[in-house]
């Protein structure tokens, strides 16, 4: 017995919870070695390897916690750029997908390292954020579509089509229209386009469609369409895309000395 619970002592006093950690290489084995091992001769380089882990991590989730898990544990990581940028893309996700005024604010304000093309955007939709709610979009029709409108031609691209309507008060002179293809995750997929339900002219100044000249008055329906022949790989197996309003303007009032 003596000699039983000698070996295991020996045994005990041989081990290596540094080398333990470093066999199993996970966050949560770098960070229970640190917390029971405090100033050890190791602590540097197992710091070291859990800051990596770390930015593994949230560059593989794009989850704005792990990316403040980064920033309290490692304030002055050595990726620090990276992994601010990573956390504004994050936090950006989540502010669209909620949509609201102060989803967005909320963005701006924890933030401030997001670039300005984000920071742009996020402005902008502060502003649209108050007509989303009173603008409807119906079920997007997805076909495969000849995008030169030659019915016996090849398709060569795809057609989406939706009833919008305006549930508000207010007449809307501009109403810009975003088409976001998405995963089977419900994530967006590569670049989403975008096509006007009102407007005064097309992108970039290019003449538009009479029909949608006219502001969007209150109660009206109108159908929205949009058609490409670029969309990101992948998509065509779930077809599933979302319609957002990404811009929008008031008519301005009528003026009442105009002839009627």
């Amino acid at each position: 017995m003596h000699l039983f619970l000698f070996v295991a002592l020996v045994l005990a006093g041989c081990a290596d919870p540094y080398e333990d950690a470093k066999k199993a290489d996970t966050v949560d084995a770098y960070e229970t070695f640190l917390a029971t091992n405090p100033g050890g001769a190791d602590q540097l380089m197992a710091e070291t390897r859990l800051e990596t882990l770390l930015v593994e991590k949230a560059t593989e989730s794009k989850l704005v916690a792990d990316y403040d898990k980064i920033l309290t544990r490692f304030p002055h990581t050595k990726k620090l750029e990276e992994v601010q940028k990573g956390r504004a893309a994050a936090a950006y996700a989540v502010a669209e997908a909620d949509g609201s005024a102060d989803a967005w604010k909320k963005f701006m304000d924890e933030d401030p390292f997001a670039d300005s093309a984000l920071k742009k955007r996020a402005t902008t939709m502060i502003d649209v954020a108050k007509y989303t709610p009173t603008i409807a979009f119906g079920d997007v029709a997805v076909a495969e579509v000849n995008l030169a409108n030659d019915p016996a031609g090849p398709k060569d691209g795809w057609g989406f089509t939706a009833d919008v309507t305006n549930n508000g008060t207010e007449a809307l002179e501009y109403a810009n229209v975003e088409l976001q293809f998405l995963g089977a995750d419900g994530k967006k997929l590569g670049k989403s386009p975008s096509y006007p339900i009102a407007a005064p002219t097309g992108p970039g100044g290019m003449p538009i469609e009479e029909a949608l000249i006219k502001p969007l008055a209150p109660a009206e329906k109108r159908t929205w369409s949009y058609t490409t022949g670029e969309v990101p790989d992948g998509w065509a197996e779930g077809k599933k895309v979302k319609l957002v309003l990404i811009g929008a303007r008031p008519a301005p009032p009528a003026d009442p000395a105009a002839p009627k």
